[in-house]
């Protein structure tokens, strides 16, 4: 019998044919296949999901939100810093457009008075951003407290002529509050002393 299966087997091998070993390494290796084929279906899927919530979770939206009010910040800063005397109205819409609550009303009560100042002394004031970050940030309530820096160059008309410029670092902390219309603008703003 051995014989025969030994013929059999040269004769499998002769012929092409597969024999009973070969049958089951195929079947195994066929199931190996499908093994890996599924892990490597799952892991795409893992993946794919993690990729996504990266981009569409509640992380991203909280970057989106960090990102905004950072951004308005180094604008409120830049903004609150720059006035001059030539177009004193516009830069005081822009301080204006730029706050909301209590600073907000401030500068509208005192707005002319600011106006006449500026005019009567005749200085312009030009901010430039150095650096800003949040020190604080609630989502929920829709508030944030950044601090910013920036160079503020000072001139002043003196007999007819612009006086030399004059830099200063000034630094600002600033209340941000979030508001539905209009996105993110300062409700407090005080001068950081060294």
């Amino acid at each position: 019998m051995r014989a025969l299966l030994a013929r059999r087997g040269a004769t499998d091998e002769a012929t092409g044919s597969a024999g009973p070993r070969q049958v089951d390494r195929i079947g195994l290796l066929t199931k190996v296949a499908a093994a890996v084929a599924a892990l490597g279906l799952v892991a795409v899927v893992v993946f794919g999901a993690l990729w996504w919530n990266a981009g569409h979770g509640s992380a991203a939206k909280s970057a989106a939100a960090r990102d905004e009010a950072l951004a308005a910040a180094r604008q409120i800063a830049v903004n609150l810093q720059t006035l001059d005397f030539n177009t004193v109205d516009k830069g005081l819409s822009i301080w204006e457009s730029s706050t909301t609550g209590p600073l907000l009303t401030e500068f509208q009560k005192n707005r002319q008075q600011y106006a006449d100042q500026i005019r009567k002394v005749q200085t312009t004031t030009n901010a430039r951003l150095i650096d800003a970050a949040l020190s604080d940030l609630d989502l929920g309530a829709g508030k944030a407290k950044a601090v910013a820096s920036v160079d503020v160059t000072t001139t002043q008309m003196d007999n007819g002529a612009p006086s030399l410029p004059v830099t200063k670092q000034v630094r600002i902390a600033l209340d941000l509050v979030r508001t539905p219309d209009a996105g993110w603008k300062a409700d407090a703003a005080s001068a950081i002393r060294s």
